[in-house]
């Protein structure tokens, strides 16, 4: 009876383990409000060699904006750009989103200046370019007063093997720069 008891009491903890590895859903649009930043998978090219410096799978995020039509994301793609939330949610890995919210309050974006901007391949700031993270952190910083992490030197992340990459497209490694998974594990951010 003891062993039934033990086995038993195994197969509870293992159950409730596998739950909560279980794939989540991406949040339904009625539970985002604006200013809240999302967070996916990328399928670029460059995705990979994000993951693989940041150990995290986020590679990608952006800032809901309430339109009368509907949610967007404002990102930083090939330019700056505003994209419906089903859509930019569809376009990530297995369609997995991480939603992060600053405050309760109500927050209203003022996004227009960044539209069109060209996308910043060399990850720098202040070049009026844009890479995703620098965009998301740069609005909270200059609109609300909010410094949701500390910028960190290229050397700081995993970059062994990415000599070539980083040469290519002018990434110096004492550059200061803000990752997606920066933004993700802000004890600002719920």
């Amino acid at each position: 009876m003891k062993r039934i008891i033990e086995f038993t009491s195994l197969l509870l903890l293992v159950l409730v383990g596998v739950q909560s590895f279980k794939h989540q859903p991406a949040p339904v649009a009625s539970a985002l409000k604006e200013g809240d930043i999302v967070f996916q998978t990328s399928k670029s090219p460059q995705s990979k060699y994000i993951i693989l410096a940041t150990k995290s799978q986020w590679s990608h995020c952006g800032i809901i904006i309430e339109k009368p039509d509907g949610l967007y994301v404002l990102e930083a793609i090939s330019t700056v750009s505003l994209t419906p939330y089903q859509q930019w949610m569809e376009r990530g890995r297995g369609k997995r989103v991480s939603v992060k919210r600053y405050t309760e309050e109500p927050i209203k974006i003022k996004y227009s200046k960044y539209l069109g901007k060209p996308y910043d391949l060399a990850f720098k700031f202040n070049n009026g370019k844009w890479y995703c993270s620098e965009l998301v952190y740069d609005i909270y910083k200059r609109q609300l007063g909010v410094e949701l992490c500390k910028p960190r030197p290229v050397s700081d992340y995993v970059i062994s093997g990415l000599d070539k990459v980083l040469t290519k497209r002018g990434i110096d490694k004492n550059q200061l720069v803000v990752a997606p998974s920066d933004l993700h594990d802000s004890e600002l951010l719920k």
